[in-house]
C-alpha cells in the first residue's frame, strides 16, 4: 500500500478510493454510521479495528456471542443476508499496524483525531465517511503527507472488491 501511495503523491495524482481500498488491509474506524460498515470491510477479507472514548477493539464476525460477552459491544444479524453477530473485542494496546482510518466525526474533531489517531497509527490514508466533509482535514492531511478521501462510503466500495 505505502509504494502505491508514495507514487500518488509524487505525481499528484488524485487518489482513486477503490484502489487504495484494494491495496490496504487494516482499517480503524472512529464511529460509524451504521453496524454495516464493520461487516462489510470485514466480509471484504480487511482487519478491522474501532476506537471510541472507551480505547481500541476488534471487529470480529461470530455465528454464537462468546460466553461472559458484554452484549452492548455487539450487533445481531439485522437480516438474511447478515450472518452471525458483529463484535468488538476490547484491545488494551492501539492495533499494530492501520492503512486507513475511517471517520465518521463531526469537522471539528479532526485535528485531534489526525494527531492522536492517524498519525500514531501510522496510516497513509484519512477516509471520512460521507456526509462528513473538512476542508481543513485535507489540508492537514496533505500537510501530514496523508492519502485524504471524501464524500465516498467506504463500505460500498468494500462490496465491490
Amino acid at each position: 500500500m505505502f509504494k502505491l501511495i508514495q507514487i500518488m503523491m509524487t505525481v499528484n495524482i488524485k487518489p482513486n478510493p477503490l484502489q487504495i481500498l484494494k491495496s490496504a488491509k487494516s482499517i480503524l474506524l472512529i464511529d460509524w454510521p451504521h453496524p454495516e460498515v464493520p461487516r462489510a470491510l470485514l466480509n471484504a477479507g480487511f482487519a478491522v479495528f474501532g476506537y471510541s472514548p472507551n480505547g481500541y477493539s476488534m471487529a470480529q464476525l461470530v455465528t454464537e456471542l462468546p460466553p461472559g460477552f458484554d452484549e452492548k459491544n455487539s450487533f445481531p444479524s439485522r437480516n438474511k443476508e447478515e450472518k452471525g453477530y458483529l463484535i468488538f473485542q476490547k484491545l488494551d494496546h492501539m492495533p499494530d499496524a492501520v492503512d486507513i482510518v475511517n471517520v465518521y466525526r463531526p469537522d471539528e474533531e479532526l485535528p485531534g483525531i489526525i494527531t492522536n489517531r492517524v498519525l500514531p497509527a501510522g496510516a497513509k490514508v484519512l477516509w471520512l465517511h460521507p456526509p462528513v466533509t473538512s476542508v481543513r482535514g485535507k489540508e492537514i492531511a496533505s500537510e501530514k503527507g496523508i492519502v485524504f478521501i471524501e464524500g465516498v462510503d467506504i463500505a460500498e466500495m468494500a462490496l465491490e472488491i
